[in-house]
């Protein structure tokens, strides 16, 4: 059930009783097993939840880089034991503790581990169980507690559910109390839920209306268009014309000057038709090479010199080369082959160009996905950095340090202040985060997600990007090579798309805003604070054994 409920299902409202099953044999059966069961259980219960929504990781098309598909495969046989990780642990306490506390903890346990499996080099935090509930008014608590907080809510559901059971039913299916006193007992898991459940989705529908002024925004595309709800903020709102070219990602750095080229030719009739705009958006490596080494100065003098005359700005994915000073390259830095005492890294990064400013605003990317990207721990173990180079593109990127937005000014971009996600960084709920508490009062994301056409992938990292929306209460313009490209309001709700995987421009405004969430001020609390305490628990339920152990070599 948690593969039919995960993004973008239509049935993502099964979340809430998905976790019933496993829970209700936990605490009925799993006493009985052994360790080995517990293993093979809980393992292929993850294993078939990975396959089912994340299949489509090992790109399945005919051009597809061995590299990128064997680490598809790896991931999918060794993602589960990370999903796992928290129910082998809930088996252990339920041995020890029963099944009160085995209940009573499962919430801290699921969502803590999930919180963790975020927080390295190594991580992949993509099928977060909160994801499920967007589109439905019970995402929008995430502007309180995040998606990992959203996980919190739905396995605390599914544990009353499993609390109701667990008080009416034996293991036989057969009620377990006759008595009036005992059956209006056992009915109290119902009624907290009921209280539970009707507190969450009025806060729900609460926040989206509160947050819909009413108003209709005009939104245009060389597509499609939909009109759009504009939020309460009064803060002046940006156009913004979004360009998508569908390049073929196998093909796109052979010949990268074309793809630049089609870049300027979709931008340019766009502006024909829309001569308002305020920003130009390119997606991920839209600009597959080191534009900006001196070596490529004539190609760089060309987009310097059309951004300068237009009256818009730019901001585009591309490849950055940073060559280190002596003494200060990280160890995982490349060495030149013309000088093997030159250190540099190539960044995957976004620009920021204003006409007229010849300073450019970069970010680069910070979080970088695990082996097709970067080895992780690469700085401690820069000796394997070779063993990932694969056939496309430029990999073993470098890692940026930094969240910081990109800044307009007065003149241009309205003084908006725009947190670049690229790719990938926008799993990271961390991330989107930390731009706003540096001051973006708009989101972004770009990224090229062309190698999973035809599936559902670039759809799910579109749902993601739509709680990102919501955590922040920020608008966020995405950007795909192929799609899935549009704009998402405050309230999570995508206002324009243009069709995939076919080359368009989608124009449309964007509303700023200054205003922090609650989750913005307090980030992961939650689920930090429920990782820290399933340890506590787990180091309870061993502690008696110690005290055992204690006695009995003291009595020796």
């Amino acid at each position: 059930m948690l593969g039919l409920a995960f993004p973008p299902s239509a049935v993502g409202p099964l979340c809430l009783i998905a976790y019933v099953p496993f829970l209700y044999a936990i605490v009925t059966q799993s006493q009985n097993w052994s360790r080995g069961k517990a293993l093979v259980l809980t393992y292929l219960m993850f294993f078939i939840y990975h396959a089912s929504s994340n299949w489509w990781i090992s790109s399945w098309q005919e051009q597809t880089d061995p590299f990128l598909f064997l680490s598809g495969i790896l991931l999918a046989l060794f993602h589960p034991f990370f999903l796992a990780l928290p129910f082998w642990i809930l088996i252990y306490i339920h041995k020890k503790l029963g099944s009160i506390v085995t209940l009573a903890i499962s919430p801290f346990a699921i969502a803590g581990f999930e919180w963790l499996h975020g927080q390295t080099d190594a991580s992949y935090p993509w099928l977060t169980t909160g994801y499920s509930l967007i589109n439905t008014p019970l995402a929008q608590a995430a502007d309180l507690i995040g998606v990992y907080g959203l996980t919190f809510l739905i396995v605390t559901t599914n544990t009353a559910i499993t609390w109701y059971l667990l008080c009416n039913y034996n293991g036989k299916g057969s009620t377990s109390n006759s008595s009036g006193s005992n059956n209006k007992t056992s009915k109290k898991p119902l009624y907290a839920l009921t209280v539970f459940m009707l507190v969450w989705v009025a806060y729900g529908v609460y926040r989206e209306q509160s947050l819909n002024s009413g108003d209709k925004q005009t939104t245009q595309s060389t597509q499609t268009s939909k009109s759009s709800l504009s939020p309460t903020e009064t803060r002046s709102p940006l156009k913004v014309a979004l360009v998508q070219p569908n390049e073929d990602p196998w093909n796109k750095w052979a010949d990268p000057r074309e793809q630049v080229n089609k870049h300027l030719q979709l931008t340019n009739a766009a502006i024909r038709a829309n001569p308002d705009v305020d920003l130009v958006v390119w997606s991920e490596t839209a600009i597959p090479y080191v534009i900006m080494d001196r070596s490529f100065a004539d190609d760089w003098r060309v987009i310097r010199d059309w951004v300068d005359s237009s009256h818009f700005s730019l901001l585009t994915g591309f490849a950055q080369r940073v060559v280190y000073a002596p003494q200060t390259a990280p160890p995982s830095a490349r060495h030149s082959e013309a000088d093997a005492s030159v250190r540099f890294d190539t960044f995957n990064a976004a620009l920021l160009a204003i006409p007229n400013q010849p300073h450019v605003q970069v970010h680069q990317k910070s979080m970088l996905t695990p082996f097709a990207e970067r080895l992780p721990f690469a700085d401690q173990l820069s000796f394997g950095m070779k063993w990932i180079e694969w056939g496309v593109g430029i990999s073993a990127w470098g890692k940026g340090l930094t969240r910081i937005p990109l800044n307009g000014s007065s003149a241009h971009l309205k003084n908006a202040s725009i947190g670049p996600i690229i790719c990938i960084e926008s799993i990271y709920p961390e991330v989107a985060r930390d731009f706003v508490n540096n001051g973006a009062t708009v989101l972004c994301v770009i990224t090229n997600d062309a190698w999973y056409n035809g599936t559902s992938g670039p759809r799910q990292h579109y749902c993601i990007a739509q709680m990102r929306a919501i955590e922040q209460r920020r608008w966020l313009f995405r950007v795909g090579n192929s799609g899935v490209t549009g704009i998402i309001d405050a309230r999570g709700k995508s206002v324009t798309e243009i069709q995939p995987e076919i080359p368009g421009v989608c124009v449309g405004v964007v509303e700023q805003s200054t205003e922090k969430t609650v989750y913005s001020y307090i980030g992961n609390l939650l689920p930090e604070t429920s990782f820290y305490i399933t340890c506590l628990i787990a180091l309870f339920a061993r502690f008696p054994l110690f005290i055992r152990k204690m006695q009995v070599r003291t009595n020796q």
